[in-house]
């Protein structure tokens, strides 16, 4: 048995590795081995990561499949904000390692997990991260008591930094993980306030904002429509929970009355969902709802309302966001919605490298083949089913592929300042960088690092300890039916004139019809650097004649209208 040197303990730099850390490691290790011994045959489960060489290696985490069911760990796989996140770090990586002006002569690596979108699940899984670090020789000798020197065999690369998690959930698990061997992390994604405490994630950073500015959004959209009297639905955790909290913060500042506050369980049945539709039902002058809630919760919520034949006028935060897959199957009772989602400028050059991609040309991903076949409902064990390509369908780019990339090159451009710093003159890595400190490359680099990002807007992680994207808009966009209604059943709007003004097409929501926010200076200044954009509405179908249209709402949402005409 080799035994742990010296150096493997200083890597851990102020963390007591006492009985009781190794006492946690293996209880996290226990549901593993006791998987494999209750299976029926004794098989080894393989599982599947992306491990690519490099002279440095950043870890990966990202929702590579949905939640699972109850008796499952793992749902359906995750094309979006799984599959093209995940090959926008990959694609990251091969730009940089192209560049020869960001780390010349070094090269990286990557060690991408799938978090199954599940905060225990990812917690599990992080393990790997902190085993390298535990294990990391650094090629020195070790003689065991017997006198031989110890055997290394696969011995991981330490993990310089970690990219994600993609939920708040997930990231505030992790981070409390990595912290305790100074790893540090970005999310791309992960937009809880809790992860702004310093005091408690200080090796976590973003290139996201926390939830308080579209917490404020969605209030002020509220405010702007004089939506007063409300409903709420939050998803069960820290992303659900702390972003509903901020917006009723926002709402009171407004005088905009909560009638009901819901929550969505961590597994919950279809049943169940039902239940927080009829309990939405119960306030029937509430006729909006605003949801803080997973991508998984809003869909079940939506296909909840419409097997109850439920009506309500939905505003959602970036949980919901910009997703299509949301609404698909459910789109009559989606029609009309309001979602926030960061503004990010698409990057082309993934769009054409996401493309070419093929279950041939991709053997690195071990997921592809399986999102290959969920993507053409096909086999690849039929011949015909390789013959499809990405680019013969139509491509829409994951609304935080800008955020991944901008996060990988974060990390990057910090090491290569380190290594300048540390190791002049050299093209490889020096003793001072191996391994890397994680303290000093947290505190003196990566929260100092400045570079031009996508579309050429300036990233710079500041004191406030999360990037800030100049000219970094939200987004409101509307959920709408494919087919807009004919010009016929189109009526006129007597109290809303900014959505008849643009009914067909809303670009923008005007910065001087905003109150708290008079001009876009006003707006930057208490709105952290984003402004408001309304796209891509439709106007609803004609309903049933008792149903008043979204357009013609009365002003006042206090008390329900008597008719339509009000």
């Amino acid at each position: 048995m080799a035994l742990l040197a010296p150096s493997v303990v200083r890597h851990a730099t102020s963390v007591a590795l006492s009985s009781i850390t190794w006492m946690t490691l293996l209880l996290f290790q226990a549901p593993q081995l006791a998987h494999l011994s209750q299976s029926p045959s004794y098989s080894v489960v393989v599982k599947k990561e992306i491990s690519t060489e490099g002279d440095l290696v950043i870890g990966g985490l990202f929702p590579v499949h949905e939640k699972g069911t109850p008796t499952e760990e793992c749902g359906k796989i995750n094309e979006h904000r799984g599959i093209q996140r995940l090959e926008a770090m990959l694609f990251a990586l091969d730009e940089i390692n192209k560049d020869r002006r960001i780390l010349p002569g070094i090269k990286l690596g990557a060690h991408i997990l799938d978090t199954c979108s599940k905060d225990t699940y990812a917690l599990e899984q992080s393990l790997d991260f902190v085993r390298a670090s535990l294990t990391k020789v650094d090629g020195s000798e070790h003689i065991c008591p017997d006198g031989s020197y110890a055997i290394h065999d696969e011995v991981p690369m330490a993990i310089t930094g970690v990219i994600g998690g993609s939920y708040s959930d997930v990231s505030i698990q992790v981070a409390n993980l990595l912290r305790l061997f100074q790893i540090p992390q970005i999310s791309y994604a992960s937009t809880s306030a809790k992860l702004s405490d310093k005091t408690r994630y200080d090796y976590f950073a973003r290139t996201v904002p926390p939830d308080f500015y579209q917490a404020k959004a969605m209030a002020e959209i509220l405010r702007f429509f004089n939506w007063t009297y409300v409903s709420t639905v939050a998803s069960e955790g820290d992303y659900g929970e702390t972003g509903i909290e901020a917006f009723e913060h926002e709402a009171r500042a407004r005088n905009i009355c909560i009638a009901t506050s819901e929550k969505v369980g961590r597994s919950m049945n279809k049943h169940a969902f039902e239940g927080v539709i009829k309990a939405l039902m119960q306030k029937p002058s509430a006729r909006v709802v605003v949801l803080f809630t997973k991508i998984e919760d809003a869909r079940e919520l939506l296909a909840a309302a419409q097997r109850i034949n439920a009506s309500f006028t939905w505003v959602a935060s970036d949980g919901w966001g910009a997703l299509q897959s949301v609404v698909t199957g459910t789109e009559e009772v989606a029609d009309g919605a309001i979602t926030i989602e960061l503004a990010a400028y698409p990057i082309q050059e993934f769009s054409v490298y996401f493309k070419d991609l093929d279950p041939y040309n991709n053997s690195r991903n071990p997921w592809f083949r399986e999102f290959w076949g969920y993507k053409f409902h096909c086999s690849l064990q039929n011949q015909e089913c390789g013959l499809n390509s990405l680019r013969a369908v139509k491509f829409e780019q994951e609304s935080k592929i800008m955020f991944v990339v901008n996060a990988v090159y974060a990390m990057a451009n910090a090491l290569h300042n380190m290594h300048q710093a540390l190791c002049p003159n050299a093209t490889r890595l020096c003793d001072a960088m191996k391994p890397v400190n994680g303290k000093k490359f947290y505190k003196e680099y990566l929260l100092n690092v400045k570079f031009d990002g996508s579309d050429d807007h300036h990233v710079h992680l500041g004191q406030s300890q999360r990037l800030c994207c100049a000219r970094l808009p939200f987004h409101a966009q509307t959920a709408h039916h494919p087919f807009p209604a004919p010009e016929e059943h189109r009526q006129p709007s007597h109290h809303h004139k900014p959505l008849q003004r643009h009914r067909s097409r809303i670009s923008m929501l005007p910065w001087l019809h905003l109150p708290a926010c008079a001009n876009r200076v006003q707006w930057t200044r208490s709105c952290g650097l984003h402004h408001l954009l309304l796209m891509k509405l439709r106007l609803r179908r004609p309903r049933a004649p008792a149903r008043c249209p979204f357009w013609s709402f009365p002003s006042s949402a206090r008390s329900p209208p008597a008719s339509c005409d009000h």
